[in-house]
């Protein structure tokens, strides 16, 4: 069995966040409509897509089929290429581009480039 790495676990983490975000975004979903989907509520969603802790898989799971998202495709590493597209996918969705959001989405891009460039693919 393969076994991973913090930076690899880390560096997933992110990439899962900014996955289900751009879907949620892409949607029209808020935090606490996807959250009300699945009888949870914004907080959940908002974990899950800045990686503050790990969630439970039936969370993720669930998440998952509600946006229509290939649940083991979210383990595949995508290189940062990838990733830096989707936060700006993200930024261009938002309804209510605030300077406090202006500031998590660079402050993610710096945190992207950080532990991807950790990772040797």
């Amino acid at each position: 069995m393969q076994e991973f790495s913090n930076e690899e676990i880390d560096a997933l983490g992110l990439q899962i966040g900014c996955i289900v975000k751009v879907e949620r975004l892409r949607r029209r979903l808020s935090q606490d409509d996807l959250g009300l989907m699945f009888e949870s509520n914004g907080t959940t969603i908002g974990r899950i897509e800045r990686y503050e802790n790990s969630t439970s898989w039936a969370n993720l799971l669930k998440v998952c089929r509600l946006l229509e998202l290939d649940f083991h495709a979210l383990f595949i590493l995508q290189p940062l290429e990838s990733i830096l597209s989707i936060i700006k996918e993200c930024l261009s969705l938002e309804k209510k581009l605030t300077a406090q959001k202006e500031l998590y989405y660079m402050n993610l891009e710096f945190a992207a480039k950080e532990k991807f460039s950790k990772l040797k693919f």
